[in-house]
């Protein structure tokens, strides 16, 4: 421990992919002191590196879904925002296909969409196959909605967007470098202590998704978060879809990818996991039951994917609560810990309303955005439940 040293910040912020490069990013942006971000690995290297990245507006919760507005619109002007070299956001439309007793909330989302002025609407699946996309079947569908401006977003470039123009503002970032644990007196965190060094700041931001208790539990805090695996199969295709698409009958997502290429995920993510072996990474030889698992949905909606050529299979954790939102608070123990953890498979597609609520905290003592009552950490012992109203938790 001799070659440790000692430096002092007004914030840090604990893991660097996408929610916490848009957290470095904001606080630069909104000119606030001095600031750092630490991560384990790289940037963008963690869980953010294997996600799908696909931008949608299509959330029951209506604070979820004010935040997946504004970052929607972020996503859309990021290169305006940020400075980098190049846009991280591809329009392709996304559509939702449900029906029976989804079908009221699906019908709700839309209309609340475009009572905000945005181009979302309903779509008869008949009409949808005519017009979209004719090898679809439909037969199950009662209806499809329709977003023609959602789209994905390149991940890692993404974070390397916020990243790049945090650094330029002042912001300091150290990787690859491990938090060992945090220390703390009464009710104040008062230093950080990785493997290369021991930083104080008089704010601490904890954005470690799934790693997050294993750092925690060092100053005697555990939330309810669970690691939950996500297996996303990449296929090749003639004509594959143009367009991203959830689909509440057959409970798997999609999208385009470069060139033939597609992307098939699913809706109900594996929670039978340990907490203690959660890296991210790609099969040298994919599971036989999912990669059957991915196609055999997928092509009942799709018939002409039986016949895709499988590329590759990647895996990735989520950080899910109970209800399946996030927790964005101070901690209830130490003041100057801030939680935005427990992100259930929003993480990405929200990170830059994620950014911004986190900053107003340190920076007001709420968000002057988004009403955040029902993500305080407290509120699974309280009894509030901000569940989505689908069955599939992690699409809100």
């Amino acid at each position: 421990m001799g070659n440790m040293f000692l430096m002092s910040y007004d914030a840090v912020v604990m893991g660097l992919g996408s929610s916490g490069s848009s957290v470095l990013y904001h606080l630069v942006r909104k000119g606030f002191g001095k600031v750092l971000g630490i991560d384990a690995r790289c940037p963008g290297c963690g869980q953010t590196s294997r996600s799908s990245a696909i931008v949608r507006l299509h959330y029951t919760n209506p604070v979820t879904r004010d935040m997946a507005i504004y970052s929607w619109r972020f996503w859309m002007r990021f290169r305006e925002e940020t400075g980098y070299e190049r846009e991280v956001y591809h329009v392709t439309g996304v559509g939702f296909a449900g029906s029976g007793g989804d079908t009221k909330y699906v019908e709700e989302v839309v209309r609340s969409l475009r009572s905000r002025g945005i181009d979302a609407e309903i779509i008869p699946p008949d009409k949808f196959k005519l017009e979209y996309f004719p090898e679809i079947n439909v037969d199950d569908i009662d209806v499809v909605a329709w977003e023609p401006l959602s789209g994905y977003c390149d991940a890692y470039d993404s974070v390397q967007g916020f990243i790049k123009y945090a650094v330029t503002g002042g912001a300091e970032v150290r990787y690859p470098e491990e938090i060992i644990r945090l220390e703390a007196e009464g009710d104040t965190i008062l230093k950080i202590v990785t493997n290369k060094g021991v930083y104080k700041a008089d704010y601490f931001i904890n954005t470690l998704g799934v790693w997050t208790n294993k750092v925690l539990r060092t100053i005697g805090v555990t939330l309810p978060i669970q690691p939950a695996r996500e297996d996303v199969l990449y296929i090749s295709m003639d004509n594959p879809p143009g367009f991203g698409w959830g689909d509440l009958n057959l409970g798997f997502y999609g999208r385009p990818d470069t060139g033939s290429r597609y992307l098939i995920g699913g809706l109900e993510p594996d929670y039978k996991v340990e907490a203690s072996n959660v890296e991210p990474g790609e099969y040298s030889t994919p599971p036989l039951e999912i990669l059957r698992s991915r196609l055999e949905r997928a092509s009942i909606r799709f018939p002409s994917m039986a016949s895709a050529a499988p590329i590759s299979m990647i895996y990735g954790y989520y950080d899910v609560t109970p209800d399946h939102q996030p927790i964005i608070s101070i901690d209830p123990r130490y003041k100057n810990l801030i939680h935005l953890v427990g992100l259930s498979g929003h993480g990405f597609k929200l990170a830059p309303a994620f950014g911004d609520t986190v900053t107003d905290i340190i920076l007001y003592g709420e968000s002057r955005r988004f009403p955040l009552e029902q993500f305080r950490a407290t509120r699974f012992r309280e009894g509030v439940d901000a569940s989505g109203r689908y069955k599939y938790g992690i699409l809100g």
